[in-house]
């Protein structure tokens, strides 16, 4: 099946997962390829909460 997957019409789409802490392999569906993570639940939510815990940081600091 991955062999399939890698030679086949789906290859282009295959992405990695935007998180630096993730190794996931995704094939990317979405309306003009602008998916960034594995998943929302599992990697994408963590991405997002850490930028919000920084910008919030930094607002604080000013």
């Amino acid at each position: 099946q991955a062999v399939e997957l890698l030679s086949g019409p789906d290859a282009p789409l295959l992405k990695e997962c935007g998180n630096p802490e993730c190794t996931r392999v995704y094939v990317d569906r979405s309306h003009g390829a602008r998916r960034h993570w594995c998943g929302m639940e599992s990697c994408g939510n963590r991405v997002k909460a850490a930028a919000y815990r920084a910008r919030k940081k930094s607002a604080a600091g000013r």
